[in-house]
C-alpha cells in the first residue's frame, strides 16, 4: 500500500522533467520505477519542452578546414554568467581528424566523421554520452562517376516524430553540369533512402561551406546559384522534411552582390547580407542586412528587412542564431586585434561580447539543449 506521504505520479514526473539530464541518470539507478518513468516517450517529450526553453551554443573551433586543432564546446547561459565547457566525443575507435558538426537538435548531435564525401555519420547525445554509427549511405563515388559536391542536413520531422539526415550528392555530367542525386536517412526506420524528386536542381546548385543549411519551421533550407530561369540569381533551395520533397524560393536583389548565409528567426526563414571581401575604399559591398520571409496581407511571402548596418570598420560575419533571436556575429579582426564573437538582439538592440578564446580560429555555433532522446530512435 502506498504511503500518505507519496505523491501523485503526475507529481513526480513535473518534478523529474525540470532536472538536468545529469541528475536523471543518477536517479535511474536509485528506482526502478524512476527509471521507468523517465525512459517513456512522453516523459522525454515533456523533459526536451522545458529543455528548449533555455538552450545552450554548442561550438565547434578549429584551425583549418581539414580540422586540424579541434575542440568542441559548450557554453551555458552564454548571455549571463557565461559557463564553458570542453565536450569529449565518446568513440570505441578513434576518429579520423576530428568531426564536424552537421547540425544539433532536441538533444541530438549529428556529426560528419567522414575524411571527405560527407559519407560517415553518427548521432551524438552529449546529455547523455550516447554515441551511435549510422549505416553508410546509399549514394557512393565511383571510378566512372566521381562525386564531385556533398551537402548535408540535419532536422527534425515534428509530424512523424522523426529526426532525418538528409545528403544531397552532385556529380559532373559531360556537358560540365551538375548532376544531383539526394537521399535521406530516418532517426526512427533506421535506413537510408534515395528521393526521387530532384527536378529543382536542374535550376539551381548549392553553394557555401559545411555549415551553410538551417532548420526552419520543418524544412532543411541551403542557399544556392541559380542556373537556367533563375541564372544570375541566388535562391533557396528546400526540404520540407514532412513530405520530403524540395522546392526554390527565390532570394532579393541585393544577394546578387553579396556573401548570403541562410538563418532562422523567430521560427521564420531569414538571410545575412554581407560584404564577401572588405574593402575600406567602398568598391565593394560595404553594409550588412539581416532579412526574414514573412506573410504578407494578400498572402504572398515576402522579404522584410529586420538589420541594417552600413560603412562599418570591420566586416561582419553572420555565424547562426541563438534562441532563434539573437544574431550570432564574429567581427573580423586586424593585424592588431583577434575577431571578436558576440550576440546581437534585434528587438532591444543589446550586444553581448562572448569571451571564447580561439575566435581567431574558424568557428561552427549551433543552439543546443540537453535532453533524452536516445540516438537508436526508440523514442
Amino acid at each position: 500500500m502506498a504511503s500518505s506521504l507519496s505523491l501523485p505520479q503526475t507529481t513526480i514526473s513535473d518534478i523529474l522533467s525540470r532536472l538536468p539530464v545529469k541528475s536523471l541518470t543518477r536517479f535511474k539507478s536509485v528506482s526502478k520505477d524512476w527509471a521507468y518513468l523517465t525512459s517513456t516517450p512522453a516523459f522525454v517529450s515533456d523533459h526536451l519542452r522545458r529543455s528548449s526553453s533555455d538552450p545552450s551554443l554548442i561550438v565547434r573551433c578549429y584551425n583549418t578546414q581539414s580540422g586540424f586543432d579541434s575542440v568542441i564546446l559548450l557554453i551555458t547561459d552564454p548571455t549571463q554568467n557565461f559557463a564553458c565547457r570542453h565536450l569529449a566525443v565518446p568513440s570505441d575507435e578513434p576518429l579520423p581528424l576530428f568531426p564536424k558538426i552537421v547540425g544539433s537538435i532536441g538533444g541530438l548531435v549529428c556529426l560528419d566523421v567522414s575524411p571527405c564525401y560527407a559519407s560517415d555519420f553518427v548521432l551524438w547525445n552529449p546529455g547523455t554520452k550516447q554515441f551511435k554509427h549510422l549505416p553508410f549511405p546509399l549514394i557512393a563515388s565511383t571510378r566512372s562517376n566521381p562525386i564531385w559536391l556533398v551537402f548535408v542536413g540535419f532536422g527534425f520531422d515534428s509530424f512523424n516524430n522523426d529526426y532525418k539526415l538528409v545528403r544531397i550528392v552532385s556529380f559532373k555530367r559531360n556537358d560540365g553540369l551538375p548532376f544531383v542525386r539526394a537521399e535521406v536517412y530516418s532517426w526512427k526506420e533506421g535506413v537510408w533512402k534515395e528521393l526521387e524528386d530532384t527536378v529543382c536542381f536542374d535550376s539551381a546548385i548549392i553553394c557555401g561551406g559545411q555549415d551553410g543549411v538551417v532548420v526552419v519551421d520543418g524544412s532543411l533550407n541551403w542557399v544556392a546559384i541559380g542556373l537556367q530561369r533563375y541564372a544570375d540569381r541566388k535562391v533557396v533551395i528546400s526540404f520540407d522534411m514532412r513530405r520530403e520533397v524540395f522546392k526554390t524560393i527565390p532570394l532579393p536583389a541585393l544577394t546578387r552582390i553579396g556573401n548570403v548565409k541562410v538563418m532562422s528567426y523567430m521560427g521564420l526563414l531569414a538571410i545575412a547580407v554581407y560584404p564577401l571581401v572588405f574593402a575600406a575604399n567602398g568598391n565593394n559591398m560595404n553594409r550588412f542586412e539581416f532579412s526574414v520571409l514573412s506573410d504578407c496581407e494578400d498572402g504572398r511571402k515576402h522579404w522584410t528587412n529586420v538589420v541594417l548596418a552600413e560603412n562599418f570598420s570591420k566586416t561582419l560575419v553572420p555565424m547562426g542564431t541563438w534562441r532563434d533571436r539573437e544574431l550570432m556575429i564574429k567581427q573580423m579582426g586586424d593585424r592588431d586585434n583577434h575577431p571578436k564573437l558576440f550576440l546581437y538582439d534585434p528587438i532591444d538592440e543589446r550586444t553581448k561580447r562572448l569571451p571564447i578564446d580561439c575566435v581567431d580560429l574558424y568557428v561552427q555555433c549551433y543552439s543546443h539543449v540537453e535532453s533524452l532522446v536516445s540516438v537508436d530512435g526508440r523514442n
